[in-house]
């Protein structure tokens, strides 16, 4: 453990805790030279959670437009048609989950690159989120 200058963690009360979390433990055992940091990734997870009303609005729009697509099978699949037809790179969207952090981001870029064909979708259906 002499090599070890610094441990990244998820702040959970195991990795944490004061007691007896993982941090404690190099504490006590006189590793008093490792730095501590939260993670970058779960830190940006949490500063995502606190938008902005103007880009939650956004945010929630897009995945209403995405679960119009996905939720009913017909959507779904006239969808892929729509993209196979016109030779998109990619057949479907990825559904928003917010247990996961990496799902919103995905979910926003499969979007953006698949926009042209969600708008000619939307017309097609004459969905209210065509003007999206």
């Amino acid at each position: 453990m002499g090599n070890c200058c610094g441990i990244c963690t998820d702040g959970t009360k195991s990795m944490t805790g004061k007691n007896v979390g993982f941090k404690s433990f190099f504490q006590t055992a006189n590793y008093k030279h490792i730095t501590f940091t939260h993670c970058l990734i779960h830190r940006e997870a949490l500063a995502a959670k606190k938008l902005t009303p103007e880009l939650n609005d956004m945010l929630q729009n897009v995945v209403k437009i995405i679960n119009f697509i996905k939720s009913q099978a017909l959507n779904s699949r006239l969808f892929s048609n729509l993209c196979k037809d016109r030779d998109s790179n990619y057949t479907s969207l990825l559904l928003h989950a917010e247990v996961r952090w990496l799902s919103r981001g995905q979910s926003l870029k499969r979007f953006l690159l698949l926009k042209d064909e969600i708008k000619i979708f939307l017309n097609k259906q004459k969905c209210k989120f065509a003007d999206f």
